[in-house]
């Protein structure tokens, strides 16, 4: 059985989806990040970074979002939740996907954590990446009307849905507070009623009492 550290809403939050989507049998494992229970001895010496998410699969101990999504779909190909290896569709899902983890999950962390670039500057800080996160929301909105004029299907690569959109539904969320979130776009705000509606992302938000409105 899959073990996934996890904490309410954040990074964990995709893998937490995608093991609904999967419909595996797993186990969550709370860290209290409030009491920095990431940063405990314990938890240090599994996932040394001190970050969340970690999956644990019969001793195989996996950090990152993205790399745990990559080895989950790996393991279960047959749940169609990423395109085939080798195909160009499977070329898109690796860079929509290394796109949200290295580009706009980074400039997230930045705006929501300026301190740790800077100790005095992190107005201009939080504001240059609040600009930044807008413009990288402004290219998935392109993609997604892109999408809907050529009837490519309901999701960011089709017809399928796969974990991108997972991981896309989670950081769009991570915005829900912004002047203009990501839901302040109309084919976003279509998409992610689409994505959130979905029976394992409803049943993964029940789990971590996650309410409406979801994002």
């Amino acid at each position: 059985m899959y073990q996934l550290y996890y904490c309410r809403g954040k990074a964990s939050l995709t893998p937490h989806m995608l093991l609904e989507e999967l419909n595996v049998p797993y186990a969550l494992v709370p860290v209290d990040v409030n009491n920095n229970q990431h940063k405990s001895p314990a938890y240090l010496t599994l996932n040394p970074a001190g970050k969340i998410p970690l999956l644990i699969d019969n001793g195989v101990v996996i950090s990152e979002t993205a790399a745990i999504c990559l080895y989950l779909i790996d393991k279960h190909p047959e749940k169609n939740l990423a395109p085939t290896v080798g195909t160009v569709e499977r070329a898109e899902f690796y860079k929509w996907l290394i796109y949200l983890t290295n580009t706009l999950q980074t400039e997230l962390m930045i705006y929501f954590r300026p301190q740790k670039y800077s100790l005095i500057d992190d107005v201009n800080i939080k504001h240059n990446a609040y600009r930044n996160i807008a413009a990288m929301l402004d290219i998935i909105e392109d993609a997604l009307v892109a999408n809907h004029a050529e009837n490519k299907g309901p999701y960011l690569l089709g017809e399928k849905c796969s974990a991108v959109d997972l991981f896309i539904l989670m950081l769009a969320r991570w915005t829900r507070d912004f002047a203009s979130p990501a839901r302040a776009r109309l084919r976003f705000s279509e998409y992610l009623q689409r994505v959130s509606s979905r029976p394992a992302v409803l049943r993964t938000f029940e789990a971590e009492e996650i309410h409406s409105p979801y994002y």
